[in-house]
């Protein structure tokens, strides 16, 4: 089968889609699948076995989405399905050039680009049916509309499931595969400390991990807001780049040096940060599927995370890690006092976040997802 990819990040950017795909793609290629991706970004001289074209973001907006829906348009003839990951807007244009589409949604991406762009405050919910200013309700619309004209939509989880069915995709179309964790090593037989001074990092302080897009829906600020209500020897480290990145380094300038940004890495180094670290925390306002909870879990190292999205799917309060609401500091500082006094607390969910993090096998997602693309294409 000829497998085009669309999508509008693609590795080496960081985050969940670009890594997704990075490992999922040279599985298909083995199962004996031709892939081929169409992307936006500046070119990149690394090999993957498969043509990456990279549409530069130096254009203008009008003129990028052209060459892009030029650059698909022409494989159009040559893919068995176009796997869209997100990105689905540009299928209001190409969508009539192709017999089979899937889509991947991991978020209500139009929700994610009205908050951006300050057209609504609302958490991802209540968006759903609100009234909205003109833009964001455009917007909202058409991202809908687009999403409705793929044969199947993969979710990561059945938040997003529920979600997606709102917007009127019929329920038999909307199949959930969860995200699995491509772990390189055994990471959470390494020692924390050991790790700590082989990446540089104090071995006297209760380390706090941050992992994920410096973006507002991430939610990182509520993260170093947090340590204001914790010891002075609790520091927190931030894995990962983004817009926010200027504004949360200001925020961080409150803290007296407690918290130490250390830029985008690949996801072996985010492995090794996460297990040299006391506890993960994961403060987004929204999560589809929270791929770095599991990986997290998968290592060996306490977990708190906000009870949004997909994540209860992932993490049971008090079991296997801890929940929080969202957008509360205060709650974080006191889940993390929580794990610090109670060490036996901290080693039963660490100790069951391995058990859970084995439901998600890197190879089931493989499979399940070539069962779909699979499934619309004729032997």
């Amino acid at each position: 089968m000829n497998i085009l990819v669309l999508s509008g990040v693609f590795h080496p950017e960081a985050g969940g889609p670009p890594t997704y795909l990075y490992h999922l793609l040279p599985e298909l290629q083995r199962l004996g699948h031709v892939v081929r991706v169409v992307t936006y970004g500046e070119d990149n001289p690394q090999d993957y076995g498969y043509p990456v074209e990279r549409i530069s973001r130096l254009q203008g907006g009008a003129r990028r989405l052209w060459a892009l829906v030029q650059a698909i348009t022409k494989l159009s003839g040559w893919a068995d399905v176009l796997f869209v990951q997100g990105y689905v807007l540009p299928l209001l244009w190409i969508r009539w050039r192709f017999k089979r589409v899937v889509v991947k949604i991991v978020s209500d991406s139009s929700w994610e680009i009205a908050q951006r762009r300050g057209w609504t405050n609302l958490g991802v919910n209540e968006y759903q049916s609100a009234a909205l200013p003109l833009q964001a309700r455009l917007l909202r619309t058409l991202y809908r509309l687009a999403v409705r004209t793929a044969d199947v939509v993969i979710t990561p989880s059945q938040h997003v499931a529920n979600l997606v069915r709102g917007w009127g995709v019929k329920p038999e179309r909307v199949h959930v595969v969860y995200n699995g964790i491509p772990l390189k090593s055994d990471v959470s037989r390494l020692d924390p400390m050991e790790l700590r001074r082989e990446l540089g990092l104090p071995e006297d302080r209760y380390l706090l991990v941050s992992v994920g897009r410096l973006e507002p829906v991430k939610g990182v600020d509520v993260a170093i807001r947090a340590l204001a209500h914790l010891s002075k020897d609790v520091e927190l480290v931030v894995v990962g780049d983004g817009s926010q990145r200027g504004e949360l380094q200001t925020l961080a300038g409150e803290t007296s040096g407690r918290v130490r940004f250390v830029g985008r890495q690949s996801q072996e180094e985010v492995q090794r940060f996460m297990r040299a670290a006391d506890v993960f925390v994961l403060s987004s306002h929204t999560e589809g599927l929270p791929h770095v909870a599991l990986e997290a879990l998968a290592v060996g190292t306490p977990t708190i995370a906000t009870a949004v999205g997909g994540s209860p799917e992932v993490i049971t309060d008090g079991v296997n890690g801890l929940l929080m609401p969202a957008n509360d500091p205060m709650a974080l500082a006191a889940a993390v006092k929580r794990l610090r006094d109670e060490p036996e607390l901290a080693r039963r969910l660490v100790e069951n976040g391995l058990v859970r993090s084995r439901d998600f096998a890197w190879e089931t997602t493989v499979e399940q997802t070539e069962a779909v693309l699979s499934k619309l294409t004729p032997p």
